[in-house]
């Protein structure tokens, strides 16, 4: 009887864990705020505006995963139930039905940035964009926003 030749197998890699999600029903943050699409700090203009959001209350920006820039309202939904649910979910409007739970900011695979006030927003600009910073630091930060040094040299 002849022996056959024994061809090696390559294991299958091991199935990556799962990531859990965290269910709509036990969150619900996405019914507590009024987010909308913004333009990204890329100029003078777009880096004010994203400022003024930041000077009120109850008012934060949003960088998702995917590099997309938001404003956000915090204001809880009139429809949200103490249990999390909605109270018209059979009738709920459409951008609720579109709504991703994979992708939302507590489930972002990627994650999310998060910015809720002018220092931080400040603090971004120097770190991330610091031509832009450079650019709107002398005329429209107040002295207390503006980098340290020139706050020195300033007498601020």
């Amino acid at each position: 009887m002849k022996l056959k030749k024994l061809i090696p197998l390559r294991m299958a890699e091991a199935a990556a864990p799962k990531r859990l999600l965290k269910a709509c029903t036990e969150c619900g943050k996405c019914c507590t705020y009024v987010s909308v699409e913004i333009s990204p700090p890329n100029s003078v203009g777009s880096a004010n505006d994203m400022l003024w959001y930041l000077y009120h209350e109850n008012v934060s920006l949003y960088r998702d995963g995917g590099g997309e820039w938001s404003v956000v309202f915090e204001t809880r939904c009139r429809n949200l139930k103490p249990d999390l649910l909605c109270g018209v979910y059979e009738d709920r409007p459409l951008i609720c039905r579109d709504f991703d739970n994979t992708t939302c900011e507590v489930n972002d695979p990627e994650g999310g940035l998060e910015i809720r006030t002018p220092e931080a927003f400040v603090d971004y600009l120097r770190q991330r964009r610091p031509k832009l910073f450079r650019k709107i630091e002398g005329k429209y930060l107040p002295p207390h926003l503006r980098a340290p040094q020139r706050r020195a040299a300033s007498g601020g």
